[in-house]
């Protein structure tokens, strides 16, 4: 007994070691990305960037790492402008120096240039600023569409009714020329001059004149050469490189790529893939001469683009469609990159299958498949046995050497055991699955889900169990998730399984409808007890059909639904296999945003708070939702039941800036809204909490009344009239909010903090209560619903920075996702958008993990004490029945 008590003891001790040693030892990670890159400049070490979602930055040229990145409009590569919204000041930049206190503007800027005199060329609308001495400033009545060089000068192209017509910027703005055009089109730059083309006409604009160019030419061209002022045009059978008089100078193979060549105009070079190796072929414009490079890579998918970085090193940086980017230096593979994360259309997270190793004996091995029919057991045999076991033990030496770091091992098994490690994966727009390991940053998978184009794009992704599911031409494992994507222009949609433990993505249906409105998970049991998992799909149409098709198990469920339809919203009940409309509400503001109570990661929520010595009951309804509408300056929230479409509560907010960031987050009986009060120029948080009104003081009757009642208290709450009561608070942010959420963990046992990503991209933490609509607002005055454990109201909140999750880094981030652990004090967290960084946070760590001041040297005398106990214990009992022994006798 003593033995096993001991055993125990140790035990517990090494497992609540090892949770304190992993909360002292998470490391967290990140990922700067550059993403799909439109144009590049190469000084030296550093690669300039401009890429396709109107960011600039820098990357090493030796590790692909990015070293800066902002979203601000440049001017070059080294000069831009930054846009302080909420201040409406701009700030000239000339290689982070600021050369330009503040201009007011109350436009976004559209463009930005240098001029002749190193003068600032700003234009924000209609309205161009410059920075010369007299600080030019004038407005053009007509819409300005490209703002560029032509040698050089600075010019502007403006869309009149029928013309467009260039001004040059100099001292003043004059107009140059203008030609003929039937609508706005499209400007290239071309080398020191432009290609202006709408559906109608083309022109080359040139210095003071403007030459028409063959439309049917540019129709046909698909990728502009402007150093070497040629166009390469795709025809039936393959490519050409043509000049802007339709002379053909190169001809060559449909499946190449021509490098856009910005050191000489010497070459033309053309890269292809074929199969798992790029081909790399140059052609001397003089000589007429072609040469071949081969390179073996991994990828196999068609490149999108490619640019020289080195002409003499023989560097090309190559982006493929899947946005994988690879820098090469002759044979050589410099780093690549994968930058579709720059793009992720969902997240979600894999738990690692582990096994834990077990030495296994040849002999009883061999006992446990042959039984008595063992050939070991034999006499002649025992030599063999001999070696067998001689063979394990050699076995086991060998594991127990190489296992020298089985702390790391340990460590490794216990992370995932707790869900601390696990997969996690991304679907991004580019049709790529890449899947990442959590603790490591390493890349497990990556696969390309095929035949889809562009206009396909992902409807949901959902987890089913496949055990009682007969789908055709499929067999896999048990747990898969299933992908759905549609295309508006093709009215279609495709089906896909994804089973990560087999490594594949395969297309198992296809079936015209229209817009997928709702995908609905369902599961229920049948009558052999069987978990059948259903994915309920409904169309605009009101058409209900099911993944895997299965019309006999959706007649028990009533399913409450409701959608928005051009300001209206219109509820909804599916039952039978038939939607049917419930109710109708008409909403003359415009809707900004609608959340719906969401009950996520936990199967009875806390219903109660007990404090100040009273039962306060939370009114939590998962039917009801919030919708966010606004008009001219104000904001204005209602909250809804799905189930009767009846109003619940209506407030409004006023002085509201709706160019900044608005967000509406709705949790159990929490609705919290985010928004820039412009009078105070200030963002603010905007509380409501549902309550009922019955309070109790008996945390006995709070039982008796919730949990084991026939009759629970919030039954048909919505048709009585003053049965909830409505708290609403505001407080005021001192830092920026982009994005609002709330973390979550397994059983939502602990406290569930908010999380804001702010405006200057950093990740905060704020504790709950502190927005709390029960905090004391004035001590004269009696609410039953004030809380005294609460501190009292204050209107700006105070900033920690040690709740700052991300420290004193900055990043560009729009998203975030959380995924629970198998501990409740912890939770997995993803933050996204052109950066990706990665952590683990313990919203209450007190709950199942140790502090930081936890006392070891306790827990060790306190089981010294209980083992010296059980010895004393021990004679002493073993003495008492000796004696009682003696006394029999």
């Amino acid at each position: 007994m003593f033995f096993l008590l001991l055993c125990v003891i140790i035990h517990l001790l090494s497992i609540v070691q090892a949770i304190s040693q992993l909360s002292h030892a998470l490391d967290n990670w990140q990922m700067r990305l550059f993403g799909q890159l439109s144009s590049i400049y190469v000084q030296e070490d550093i690669i300039y960037y401009h890429n396709t979602l109107n960011q600039q930055g820098k990357i090493f040229k030796a590790t692909g790492q990015v070293q800066s990145r902002n979203e601000y409009i440049m001017c070059d590569f080294f000069n831009y402008v930054k846009y302080e919204s909420n201040q409406k000041v701009v700030h000239l930049f000339n290689n982070g120096f600021q050369i330009l206190a503040q201009l007011e503007i109350t436009e976004k800027i559209d463009y930005c240039m240098i001029g002749l005199n190193g003068e600032f060329i700003i234009i924000a609308g209609q309205t161009i600023f410059s920075t010369i001495d007299e600080r030019l400033f004038q407005k053009i009545e007509n819409q300005i569409i490209y703002a560029g060089y032509i040698f050089e000068i600075p010019i502007i192209v403006i869309q009149k009714k029928n013309q467009i017509c260039v001004f040059s910027i100099k001292n003043s703005i004059t107009e140059d020329y203008c030609v003929q055009s039937k609508k706005a089109g499209k400007v290239i730059e071309f080398g020191k001059t432009l290609i202006y083309y709408d559906n109608y006409f083309a022109y080359h604009l040139k210095d003071k004149k403007a030459k028409e160019i063959n439309i049917d030419l540019i129709r046909k061209t698909c990728q502009f050469l402007g150093f070497s002022e040629t166009l390469v045009v795709r025809t039936k059978t393959n490519k050409q490189i043509v000049d802007l008089q339709g002379q053909i100078e190169y001809q060559f193979h449909s499946n190449l790529h021509v490098v856009e060549n910005s050191e000489t105009q010497k070459y033309y070079f053309l890269v292809k893939q074929e199969e798992n190796y790029l081909v790399i072929q140059s052609f001397d414009r003089e000589s007429q001469k072609l040469t071949l490079q081969t390179i073996e890579l991994a990828n196999i998918s068609n490149i999108l683009s490619a640019f020289i970085i080195d002409l003499s090193l023989k560097q090309f940086l190559v982006q493929y469609q899947d946005l994988q980017t690879v820098l090469l230096e002759n044979d050589a593979i410099l780093w690549q990159t994968e930058q579709s994360l720059i793009s992720i259309d969902n997240i979600f997270y894999q738990k690692y299958e582990y096994e834990k190793q077990k030495y296994k004996n040849s002999y009883y091995e061999s006992l446990q498949q042959n039984g008595v029919n063992n050939p070991f057991i034999v006499h002649q045999n025992a030599i063999l046995r001999v070696l067998n076991e001689i063979k394990d033990l050699k076995e086991m030496l060998i594991q127990f050497i190489n296992g020298f770091d089985n702390q790391n091992i340990k460590s490794n098994i216990l992370e995932q055991s707790f869900g601390l490690k696990q997969q996690v994966c991304f679907l991004t727009t580019y049709n790529t699955l890449l899947c990442y390991d959590t603790k490591e940053l390493k890349l497990l998978q990556k696969l390309h889900i095929n035949n889809l184009d562009q206009t396909y794009k992902l409807v949901a992704l959902h987890q089913i169990e496949l055990n009682h599911v007969q789908i055709n031409d499929y067999k896999g494992g048990s747990k898969n998730h299933i992908l759905f994507y549609y295309s508006n222009q093709r009215m279609k949609l495709y089906t896909f399984i994804l089973d990560l433990s087999l490594g594949s993505i395969q297309q198992v249906g296809s079936r015209r409808c229209k817009n997928i409105v709702w995908t609905i998970p369902y599961t229920m049991e049948n009558e052999s007890s069987q978990h059948i998992n259903l994915i309920i799909l409904i169309d605009e149409e009101n058409k209900v059909f099911t993944y895997p098709e299965n019309d006999n198990y959706l007649n028990s469920k009533e399913i409450i639904l409701y959608k928005n339809d051009n300001g209206v919203l219109i509820g909804y009940k599916l039952q039978d296999k038939q939607l049917e409309k419930i109710w109708t509400l008409t909403i003359k503001e415009k809707i900004l945003l609608i959340r719906s109570s969401s009950q996520i990661g936990q199967g009875d929520p806390k219903v109660a708070n007990w404090d100040d010595g009273k039962v306060i009951f939370k009114l939590i309804d998962y039917k009801n939702f919030a919708i966010l509408t606004s008009e001219e300056d104000s904001l204005k929230l209602q909250i809804v039941n799905a189930k009767s479409g009846k109003i619940l509560f209506q407030g409004v907010q006023n002085e509201v800036d709706l160019d900044q960031y608005i967000n509406l987050v709705f949790d159990e009986h929490q609705v919290f809204v985010t928004y820039q009060n412009q009078a105070k120029m200030i963002f603010e948080i905007w509380t409501v909490e549902i309550y009922h009104m019955k309070i109790e003081c008996s945390f006995i009757k709070m039982l008796e009344y919730y949990y084991f009642s026939q009759d629970p208290t919030n039954k048909h709450y919505y048709k009585i009239k003053h049965n909830a009561v409505f708290l609403q608070q505001v407080y005021g942010f001192p830092l920026g909010i982009k994005f609002l959420g709330i973390t979550r963990t397994r059983k939502s046992l602990t406290k569930k903090n908010l999380l804001i990503i702010t405006t200057f991209s950093q990740l905060y933490q704020l504790d709950r209560n502190l927005v709390s609509a029960r905090r004391r607002e004035n001590s004269e005055l009696e609410n039953p619903f004030w809380s005294n454990d609460l501190p009292p109201y204050q209107y700006e909140l105070p900033i920690n920075f040690k709740s700052m999750v991300t420290h004193d880094q900055t990043f560009d981030f729009e998203r975030f996702s959380l995924e629970p652990t198998n501990l409740e004090s912890s939770g997995l967290l993803l933050v996204y958008g052109s950066d990706v960084f990665f952590t683990i946070i313990t919203p209450d760590k007190s709950y199942d993990m140790l502090q930081n001041n936890f006392n070891y040297d306790a827990v060790i005398l306190t089981t010294v004490i209980i083992t010296l106990a059980i010895q004393v214990l021990q004679k002493l009992i073993k003495s008492s029945n000796q004696v009682k022994q003696f006394k029999v006798n």
